[in-house]
């Protein structure tokens, strides 16, 4: 089972900030909203990553109006827009497969991070 996880205190205080993202003690089982920097910074320097809590881990979902970078597999990154009608991402008139990842990069016009996934 994948757990999300960000190594960065700066993405991790905006996605909770801006996104309602809660992270977790790797050790515990309650989610934390706190936004303490030493709580963070500590995770840090002893673990190298923050864990999100299972219960934000629907906010990394698509919605509609998303915009997601891909990569397809000739190499070249690309921008698509989440079209929750077609349940599915779309680059012009072209549909974006889901093998290629679309990680989503805006959300109603503010930046987006997506976690790194460990166990994936």
């Amino acid at each position: 089972m994948p757990r999300y996880y960000y190594d960065c205190p700066v993405k991790t205080f905006y996605m909770m900030d801006n996104f309602g993202v809660e992270i977790i003690h790797p050790e515990c089982s309650y989610g934390l909203a706190s936004k303490a920097i030493n709580f963070i910074e500590y995770f840090l320097f002893k673990h190298g990553k923050i864990y999100v809590a299972k219960e934000s881990e629907e906010i990394f979902k698509p919605i509609n109006n998303d915009l997601a970078q891909f990569t397809r597999d000739d190499g070249i990154s690309t921008i698509a827009q989440y079209d929750e009608a077609k349940k599915t991402f779309i680059n012009g008139s072209f549909r974006i497969l889901k093998k290629y990842n679309p990680k989503i990069i805006m959300r109603d016009n503010k930046q987006f991070f997506m976690p790194e996934v460990e166990n994936d």
